[in-house]
């Protein structure tokens, strides 16, 4: 006969602390408490960002897929 393994599934919580400071968001200038890895005040700021990084390649892109469409 063979053995069955048992699992014992237990819960387990538990809170992580992190520090928030005082920064400056470098996309909108807004103040805001955030942790020290945090760069950007919200998800707008930080999307705002990434389109700036990159606009040139989504331009691009968008006028690839029209002129295919076009076509």
């Amino acid at each position: 006969m063979e053995k069955k393994e048992r699992i014992k599934k237990v819960k387990v919580a538990f809170t992580r602390t992190v520090k928030e400071v005082e920064k400056r968001c470098p996309v909108c200038g807004n103040t805001f408490w955030g942790a020290k890895i945090s760069r950007y005040c919200g998800r707008a700021c930080q999307n705002k960002a990434n389109y700036e990084r990159h606009a040139e390649e989504y331009r691009q892109m968008r006028r690839e897929h029209y002129r295919q469409q076009k076509a």
